[in-house]
């Protein structure tokens, strides 16, 4: 997700020396506080979401350096948060399905990881930012295939890969 994000900030400042630079920092204190606090993420649901949506707002000063205006700055920021939290709640709803009577929990997971890419697509093409809106359409068609298929633990690498090729698409869509 960090690869992706700073990718996709990259792309839309157009490499920019400032922009290349803040990211080669930004990669730097990620991994830093990502080791220093791996196992806290890894023992909580809710630190892995949160560090879902710092990865995605990982890539705000890099394009902040590369003097992109701050309303396309949110308008990708939200699209990012959008598909990274959308896809570690897949995840975690796959694990939750695993644990004995995880079943309502993981439909809630399953529930929200459809909710926060239509939510955030509504809200980003009521604003006219339908590129951004575009990408949590096709995060929200992706989990809505996940939440109707109902991945189990064994199923972890392909489901790993297909959240992959939506980042891959996310960075895509949102380098315009």
């Amino acid at each position: 997700m960090l690869g992706a994000a700073q990718a996709s900030a990259l792309l839309r400042t157009q490499g920019s020396s400032p922009s290349v630079l803040v990211a080669l920092w930004v990669v730097g204190a990620a991994i830093l506080a990502a080791s220093s606090n791996h196992r806290r993420i890894r023992k909580s649901s809710a630190a892995q979401l949160a560090a879902s949506a710092a990865l995605a707002l990982s890539s705000v000063p890099v394009e902040i350096a590369g003097a992109l205006p701050l309303s396309t700055i949110a308008s990708a920021g939200l699209s990012r948060s959008a598909v990274f939290v959308a896809s570690a709640l897949v995840v975690r709803a796959t694990f939750a399905r695993a644990a004995r009577g995880g079943q309502r929990r993981s439909l809630l997971l399953n529930g929200a990881s459809l909710t926060i890419p239509a939510l955030s697509a509504a809200l980003l093409f009521a604003l006219g930012w339908t590129i951004e809106a575009g990408t949590c359409v096709i995060a929200g068609a992706v989990c809505a295939v996940f939440a109707w298929s109902r991945p189990t633990v064994k199923q972890l690498k392909p489901l790993g890969l297909a959240l992959a090729g939506l980042t891959v698409v996310t960075v895509v869509t949102l380098a315009q």
